[in-house]
């Protein structure tokens, strides 16, 4: 390229550059704005990761020239830091003896999708494999969303007292969501091998389809609030999967039609997350023991519901996780959408995403102490 070549591409790369940098410094401000108030927001926020690769590529592009232009980018990158260290964790040191310190217990998180009720996988062995892995594991807490079960004690699906018996967190407490033939529930389930003392569902103002509810345990002479939470998902169907993982495929009217779908069943979730996260926030404000937050969240770390559910709680990914921490597995494995949240009294020893892939997300588990 000649001298004026470079000179013609990089005025167009500053406007380019401009542009990026200014899309990222409205994501990093966007998802402290409520999608209730203006829906489009949480579009802006979620887009974090890819705008910061994209600003991260202006500033290797300006440092090859040694140009000042550098600094545009990585001002705005540093600025949204704490969005950033959400993306990647780096881990230093080993814990494999810290699960053996005395008084520690571990946390899991984990949404089994029915235990494959339906045969999504097309294994008819998937419910058992996820009973074997839970017996590996054996967390003394345990909460599950997407949980089901049957009241037939012959069904191959009565969960209840299946799993009381195979896991040391024998005592449960389970909430539904829907009940069909009075003997088939769906709902959620945290199971504990500590002394329930309480036990309580959370509805949220625009229906009972998703819920929260909590349990209190008792931990030696401590009371521990467990909350247990599936917030509104997108509903995404097949299709809409199919057009977001190759967006280009298929006619002009058809690429439309299908944009439009997606927007409107993110707008729609978006909306109810924010009126359901506002209404679990409040109750975990109002909470008179140390609270652990578990639950598929539905949104990424960069979003609203992140942001104001981790106001006043820890992220134990944030503290003893390593990578990437995503949980979601299928068309669009991108984000981290599981959390165990704590209180600061409580301290995280470690936190792992665990391999399983017999959902469509991966299990996430936590051991703590409860410090003095």
């Amino acid at each position: 390229f000649t001298s004026n070549k470079i000179k013609t591409i990089n005025k167009l790369m500053v406007t380019l550059n401009l542009i990026a940098a200014s899309c990222l410094f409205l994501s990093q401000i966007c998802c402290y704005i409520s999608p209730a108030t203006f829906w489009f927001a949480e579009l802006i926020a979620i887009s974090y990761p890819i705008l910061v690769l994209i600003n991260i590529a202006f500033v290797f592009y300006w440092m090859l020239q040694m140009h000042r232009f550098a600094f545009i980018s990585f001002i705005i990158i540093l600025a949204g830091y704490q969005q950033l260290i959400q993306v990647y964790q780096l881990k230093f040191h080993s814990n494999d003896k810290i699960h053996e310190t005395p008084d520690a217990f571990s946390v899991m998180s984990y949404n089994v999708r029915l235990f494959d009720l339906y045969n999504w996988t097309g294994n008819f062995k998937t419910r058992a494999k996820i009973f074997n892995f839970l017996e590996l594991e054996n967390p003394d807490i345990l909460c599950f969303q997407e949980y089901f079960t049957s009241d037939k004690p012959e069904s191959k699906f009565e969960n209840n007292n299946s799993l009381s018996k195979s896991l040391k967190a024998s005592n449960f407490h389970v909430e539904y969501s829907s009940t069909m033939k009075k003997t088939l529930h769906w709902g959620l389930a945290t199971f504990t091998r500590f002394p329930i003392i309480r036990k309580e569902r959370i509805l949220y103002q625009e229906g009972i389809s998703n819920f929260g509810m909590f349990t209190d345990v008792l931990i030696k002479k401590d009371t521990v609030r467990i909350y247990n939470v599936h917030l509104q998902s997108n509903h995404f169907r097949e299709e809409d999967y199919r057009f977001i993982e190759a967006p280009d495929s298929g006619s002009n009217e058809q690429i439309i039609k299908s944009t439009k779908n997606v927007l409107k069943l993110l707008k729609k979730a978006a909306i109810k997350r924010a009126s359901q996260v506002d209404s679990l926030k409040l109750a975990i404000e109002n909470s008179p023991y140390p609270v652990i937050l578990c639950g598929d969240f539905n949104d990424p770390p960069f979003s609203y519901t992140y942001t104001q559910l981790s106001k006043k709680l820890n992220d134990s990914f944030l503290e003893e996780g390593a990578g990437t921490g995503i949980t979601i597995i299928g068309a669009i494995p991108i984000y981290r959408i599981d959390y165990i949240l704590h209180d600061p009294i409580l301290k995280c020893l470690d936190f792992e995403v665990l391999p399983s892939k017999l959902s469509d997300h991966h299990p996430v588990k936590a051991w703590f102490t409860l410090s003095k």
